[in-house]
């Protein structure tokens, strides 16, 4: 039993199924097209509606800031190196993420490599930035 500061309890299987419903939502949000919600941000009752790309004019380390993503705008063939605008903080500053996209030249199918920060384990991020710098746009496929 894992007890809050009013000394009520959560039970640990609550817990834990509560965590995998969590984590169920974010894989589904992350399957769509990437954008970023703020609290500003008029909700958008349109769903028929395309995600494109959308610069933010900002520019981080020379990579420019996106708040949304549709990786078919861009070129084809290359790497794309971006940084994308994430949620805004209660101090009204963003949560930026580094952004790699390898769009390939020929049609095909596509994959996303994601990695994350935890103290006890090898960096995945570097296994995946291992792999990024591997890749060839040129050589690999792109979704038709």
């Amino acid at each position: 039993m894992i007890a809050n500061e009013n000394g009520e309890g959560v039970d640990r299987r609550d817990f834990m199924l509560a965590s995998a419903g969590a984590f169920g939502a974010a894989a589904a949000l992350i399957a769509g097209p990437a954008q970023a919600h703020t609290a500003n941000a008029p909700a958008s009752t349109e769903t028929s509606s395309k995600i494109v790309t959308v610069y933010t004019g900002d520019v981080i380390g020379g990579k420019k800031v996106i708040s949304s993503l549709d990786v078919n705008d861009l070129e084809a063939g290359q790497k794309h190196h971006l940084y994308f605008q994430g949620v805004e903080t209660p101090t009204g500053q963003h949560w930026y993420v580094s952004v790699t996209v390898a769009r390939g030249a020929k049609a095909g199918k596509r994959v996303v490599l994601t990695s994350g920060v935890h103290g006890d384990e090898m960096s995945s991020i570097h296994t995946v930035q291992t792999v990024i710098n591997q890749l060839d746009p040129a050589k690999i496929s792109m979704p038709p």
